[in-house]
């Protein structure tokens, strides 16, 4: 392929012009050394930088290997671009457990024949149109939506007074000539970070049609919601704007896909329900994220929401309604509180503890009495950010991994069963409980002065081990470095610490805990032994713990489905007491005690590792 460029161009900026997604989980600020390209002459481009010495070794630099992000161009140049730097699509988990629910939408339609106006009965379309339905199914007409009477004339008169009404409660936003009745269809979104999902249903009768996911295109400026809420503020209004815009891309390239695959018009989905984490909410919603970045910490809006699809630019029936479910806080959004719905623990007697593994971890401890929430940072480790070879999700990811005690050979399985070309979360957690249960690593996660295997090597003074060599089949050298298990340290050292704050503030012990809910598609594919061995969780029975999936969108769909469970959301969303960590000191006392494997508390954990190194 050849690219047009102007010169002193960054090559990050001109590849992504070109279409090229490459991987950029820091936004481009240097930091995350994953947008790697080989240049076939260095004195096309611009000199190395301090920030691409300290990512890349000596033998990649020689190589020709440099950061897209740091480097510029200087005359025409032939680049390549290795497989683990492009953003390809990734392994998406789209299920979710769900309840059963009474289908109550708030889009209904019904099947009118009007009489004909006259000279003797002259009234206008709208009351002639308002009068048919109530005489046929006693309807209530509030409101008829104003871009839709100025085409209602021709739509009565083209469907010869025979039409299909569609109502969004007691508002008429659609009038189509036929009879379409059982063309109804509404939409689940779930907004994430990294992903974007959506859920395509028959509103008449509940059922599922079709799923859609693609990655959120706001990635280009970052992995995390920091970053996020960075670009968008720093950069004024034009740039809040732009993460709007690409939020709302994503959302129609999902819609566009779940069309495409069920074979129905876009203008025949007449709801939305969205949820996402409160920085994606207000994106979607271009309502400004600056002060979600600032302690407190707080939202500028946090009940439902509800709003005309054309004045978002969705690519839907324009009159659809929109309705973006409550969030609980700053950190904790209506995602978190769709897992609440649908693992319905607002309504059980039993204690419950929801911890939803994503780029940002919220985590819901409670019951039908009371329910309190928390939120902290683990997920960016989980999805490969801050790894060295760690990536999504995508095909060639390790996913599973063992390591035999006799000879410490790695087996594995790939995402999609090819070439490995580096690791994903669930296999992060496997490589760093195997090192543990090894003895390889101590209990605070440092390798050991000696070993027995050449594959724990030292490079730059840095410890790794090498769980795939480029001989044995790789693009590279996949390793685990003692920074990575770092990483993987704090990331777990976070949610059980958030878990122990929450338990303490309600009073109760991990053998109180009656569920543990672990939502989310990391969670779905982990190890559970190998999560308890590093101390991801408290220290709770396995037969308590059950993985929810996309709880998330199934929560979403429920309330798409049903408007009790609406309003139910609503309800709930305002019970929901919020801790903030930040200002919890026992946090920071428990943070830094579970930074150990398991934890520092490593005797409440000796029966388990006993048991699971027989």
């Amino acid at each position: 392929m050849k690219l047009e460029s102007r010169r002193g161009a960054l090559l990050l900026d001109t590849l992504k012009s070109a279409g090229l997604r490459l991987r950029s989980d820091c936004g481009g600020r240097g930091t995350c050394g994953k947008c790697r390209i080989v240049v076939k002459d260095s004195s096309r481009v611009s000199v190395v930088e301090e920030t691409e010495k300290q990512r890349l070794s000596t033998f990649e630099l020689r190589s020709g290997q440099r950061l897209a992000c740091c480097t510029h161009l200087i005359h025409d140049a032939t680049l390549s671009i290795p497989e683990e730097s492009l953003a390809t699509k990734r392994k998406f988990l789209i299920e979710g457990t769900e309840k059963p629910v009474i289908v109550d939408p708030a889009i209904r339609k019904f099947y009118v024949t009007m009489q004909k106006p006259s000279l003797s009965d002259a009234r206008s379309d709208i009351l002639r149109l308002s009068d048919s339905l109530k005489d046929a199914y006693g309807l209530e007409t509030t409101s008829v939506d104003y871009q839709l009477q100025k085409r209602l004339p021709e739509i009565l008169r083209k469907g010869e007074w025979k039409l299909t009404v569609t109502m969004w409660n007691n508002e008429i936003i659609s009038v189509e000539p036929g009879d379409t009745t059982e063309e109804a269809y509404g939409i689940a979104v779930d907004i994430g970070t990294s992903k974007i999902l959506a859920y395509l249903s028959n509103l008449a009768t509940g059922k599922l049609v079709d799923t859609g996911s693609v990655e959120n295109p706001q990635a280009i400026h970052g992995e995390d919601v920091i970053s996020r809420i960075s670009f968008a503020s720093e950069g004024g209004e034009e740039s809040l704007k732009e993460m709007q815009k690409l939020v709302v891309d994503g959302v129609n390239a999902i819609i566009q896909q779940v069309c495409s695959k069920s074979r129905h018009a876009p203008e025949q989905i007449y709801e939305m329900t969205v949820v996402g984490n409160t920085v994606m909410h207000h994106l979607f919603l271009g309502i400004p994220t600056k002060y979600l970045g600032i302690s407190p910490y707080v939202p500028a809006v946090s009940g439902p929401i509800d709003l005309k699809a054309r004045e978002l630019s969705i690519d839907m029936n324009p009159a659809a309604n929109i309705h973006v479910l409550p969030v609980i806080a700053g950190f904790v959004g209506a995602d978190a509180l769709a897992d609440v719905i649908s693992t319905e623990i607002y309504k059980s007697s039993k204690l419950s503890l929801i911890i939803d593994i994503g780029t940002n971890t919220e985590i819901i401890l409670g019951d039908k009495h009371e329910m309190i929430a928390c939120s902290c940072a683990s997920g960016p480790a989980f999805e490969g950010a801050h790894i060295k070879c760690g990536m999504k999700a995508v095909a060639g990811a390790l996913e599973k991994l063992w390591i035999e005690p006799e000879n410490y050979k790695v087996k594995y399985v790939t995402v999609g069963g090819v070439k490995p070309i580096g690791i994903c979360g669930s296999g992060i957690v496997d490589a760093v409980a195997n090192l543990s249960r090894l003895g390889l690593i101590d209990n605070s996660g440092v390798f050991v002065e000696r070993s027995p295997t050449p594959r724990l090597r030292t490079t730059k003074g840095r410890k790794e081990f090498v769980l795939v060599f480029r001989k044995e089949g790789a693009t590279r050298d996949i390793g685990i470095t003692q920074k990575d298990i770092e990483q993987i340290q704090l990331a777990k050292a976070a949610i059980y610490a958030a878990c122990y704050v929450l338990m303490k503030r309600k009073g109760v012990k991990p053998e109180n805990i009656d569920n543990v809910f672990v939502a989310g598609a990391f969670g779905n594919y982990m190890n559970l032994d190998n999560a308890k061995l590093i101390g991801l969780f408290p220290d709770v029975p396995s037969r308590s713990i059950r993985f929810v999936g996309n709880a998330a969108g199934a929560g979403a769909r429920m309330a798409l489905i049903s408007k009790k469970h609406r309003r139910t959301a609503d309800l709930v969303s305002q019970k929901i007491r919020y801790i903030e960590l930040a200002s919890d000191s026992e946090f920071q006392t428990e943070f830094a005690s579970a930074m150990f494997l398991p934890n520092k508390r490593a005797d409440r954990f000796a029966p388990f590792r006993n048991a699971f190194e027989s």
